[in-house]
């Protein structure tokens, strides 16, 4: 999603005298319509801010959580408090979005339509129904109205990115439709250098998204349905690219009770890049579920078939074999006042279709199954009270166990001469975690400290089969330290997380850990409905790295942002320049050991200028 800051700011100004009260033993959802606040008992561990369209970066980017970028802006993955990817579950409305790319170039997180959507919780506890072993970021999309409506979003960028951002929904009589177009340029670095100029490009590709949503309800009564179609979008932190990703979705639900369906095609090869050898992947994955207030069902279908075409040899892979996974669980909370507690329990069943890929992984692990049960748990106890009208605290200690993501068992690639081939651990155990965090409020200031152990965390390792290497995981033991920080105070707003994750099995740094990061904000008072803002992003080096996974350490660096918003009763225009001070750098969490990973460093886009104009308009 397009990074858009200014509308955050908007709704921190808008809403500057509401959030004063009471924040130490409550949270606040803000809606899309920022006149509208609605608070709830603090359950320690959640947080909840505002969704506008294409400002996701600087929604998630806090209170521990983070966003991996692979490719162009829509292009994310999800990070909290040392954990990644599957570790932490992304759903809207409670639906599930798997992957079919097991790079996570289709990323739940672009599966999200924020035309459609009205609040975003992010949730780090393990008692939730749907949380991962890592916690969960949901998203809710907003109920159509019965008065006709109007709402659109035109955005323009130049400078190191050029792209164009369209969207449009009507709704009434309870039913909405909405569209949305993006299409644009791979960015420049600060140094003007192109994709072409530095990952092996042919030439600078045109991306295309386009996005059709329908959504209605009658009663207690809720439907709809979506597609979404992306083409060329450049990863150049792996060695293929999307081409042409296509996701058809649809759900029905009744009171809280809700059954839906979805279904992606995944295409990506290196058609466009330099090279001597042609590479392709083709994801198909259907996933359907059953989800209400206490349970969590779904069954998903992954199969996913690879081929490599060299002038000497050619060489077929089913790389995910038609790999089926039932799972079941369900939920329960009790409240006591201060004290809540919450716990689910359930089972996961994976199996491989494909029983022949079965001596692929036995050449490893002689052990392997084409199936394996899990059962799953979360627990948590939770305590939160005010000390007075300006102080609060909070403590919360959990456990939970999660089944090993579908490609670490499974996964299969054979690759050429001395290539290290690439393969899941059918015989991994599940991962367990257990972690006590704490957090005091005084005011609008919230610090929070955690520390978590994880048991049989899966991790990445290297083999060899004779003269063959293998990359392939292993269960490891590891520990994770950290504090987030939170300041807000009139025109001031401050972030600040920070975690330390340690490798007990192997004695190193745990792999893939973002560094210190603060991100201060000044905004300006309101003058005839205008507001300028300024923003300053520092990451700190990150000098503890996994050496013994090739991991290279990171460069501080430091962003500057600027911007100007006019915002009436019914339409809202922005001017920002992302980047200023036009710095090169790029982020730790750039460089991913995916199966096809390409080793580079991926630069951030240089001085952006951007034109947004929205409207909100009543019929």
């Amino acid at each position: 999603m397009r990074i858009k800051i200014s509308t955050l700011f908007i709704s921190i100004i808008l809403l500057s005298n509401s959030l004063h009260a009471q924040w130490s033993d409550s949270l606040k959802i803000y809606w899309l319509e920022p006149v509208e606040v609605t608070s709830q008992k603090l359950s320690l561990g959640d947080y909840q801010t505002p969704v506008e369209k294409d400002n996701l970066s600087s929604l998630l980017n806090r209170n521990g959580f983070n966003l991996i970028r692979k490719g162009v802006f829509f292009a994310q993955d999800i990070y909290a408090d040392g954990f990644k990817k599957g570790d932490v579950s992304v759903v809207v409305d409670g639906e599930r979005y798997h992957c079919a790319c097991p790079n996570r170039m289709d990323s739940p997180l672009s599966r999200v339509n924020p035309l459609e959507l009205e609040s975003l919780e992010l949730n780090k506890t393990a008692g939730n129904i749907q949380s991962g072993l890592g916690g969960k970021v949901s998203f809710h999309r907003a109920v159509p109205l019965e008065p006709i409506s109007l709402k659109a979003g035109l955005s323009g960028s130049s400078a190191a990115s050029q792209s164009f951002d369209g969207s449009l929904s009507a709704e009434g009589f309870n039913q909405r439709l909405s569209a949305r177009y993006s299409a644009g340029l791979p960015y420049e670095d600060a140094d003007g250098r192109t994709f072409k100029d530095l990952y092996g490009y042919e030439d600078n590709f045109r991306y295309t998204l386009a996005e059709a949503t329908f959504n209605g309800s009658s009663s207690v009564w809720k439907y709809g349905a979506t597609f979404t179609y992306t083409e060329n979008v450049s990863f150049p932190y792996l060695k293929m690219d999307e081409r042409d990703n296509k996701v058809i979705s649809t759900h029905l639900s009744y009171n809280e009770n809700k059954i839906y369906f979805n279904y992606t095609h995944h295409v990506m090869d290196n058609d466009l890049r330099q090279s001597t050898m042609f590479m392709e992947s083709i994801g198909k994955n259907l996933t359907i579920g059953a989800v209400g207030n206490f349970y969590d069902f779904y069954f998903r279908n992954w199969n996913l078939d690879n081929v490599m075409i060299m002038p000497t040899m050619t060489l077929n892979n089913n790389m995910m074999p038609n790999v089926n996974t039932f799972y079941g669980a369900v939920n329960k909370s009790l409240n006591f006042d201060k004290f809540t507690l919450s716990g689910k329990a359930g089972v996961s069943y994976q199996t491989v279709g494909e029983e022949e890929r079965l001596d692929f992984y036995k050449s490893l692990y002689p052990d392997a199954e084409g199936n394996r049960w899990f059962p799953v748990f979360g627990l948590s106890a939770n305590y939160s009270t005010s000390l007075n009208e300006d102080w609060g605290t909070g403590a919360i200690i959990e456990a939970a166990s999660e089944a090993p993501e579908t490609e670490y068992l499974f996964i299969a690639i054979q690759r050429p001469m001395t290539n290290p081939n690439w393969s899941g651990n059918p015989t991994l155990n599940q991962p367990v975690r257990g972690t006590v965090r704490g957090s005091i409020n005084y005011q609008r200031i919230r610090l929070e400290a955690f520390a978590t152990q994880a048991w049989n965390y899966v991790n990445l390792t290297n083999k060899s089969l004779g003269m063959k290497p293998y990359t392939t995981y292993e269960n490891v033991n590891a520990y994770f330290l950290g504090l987030n920080f939170g300041f807000e105070w009139k025109f001031i707003q401050l972030n600040a997380s920070y975690t330390y994750a340690q490798n007990t099995t192997n004695d190193s740094p745990l792999s893939e850990i973002q560094p210190l990061s603060i991100s201060t904000s000044l905004t300006s008072p309101a003058f005839y409905n205008t507001l300028v803002y300024l923003k300053h992003t520092y990451n700190d080096a990150q000098l503890r790295v996994d050496e013994l996974l090739n991991e290279s350490t990171t460069p501080a660096w430091n962003r500057i942002d600027i911007g100007a918003v006019y915002n009436a009763s019914t339409f809202l225009i922005s001017l920002e320049v992302e980047n200023i001070t036009n710095a090169l750098y790029y982020q730790h969490l750039s460089y991913l050991r995916d199966p096809f990973a390409s080793g580079s460093r991926v630069f951030e886009a240089g001085t952006t200028v951007r034109l947004n104009f929205r409207l909100n308009q009543m019929l």
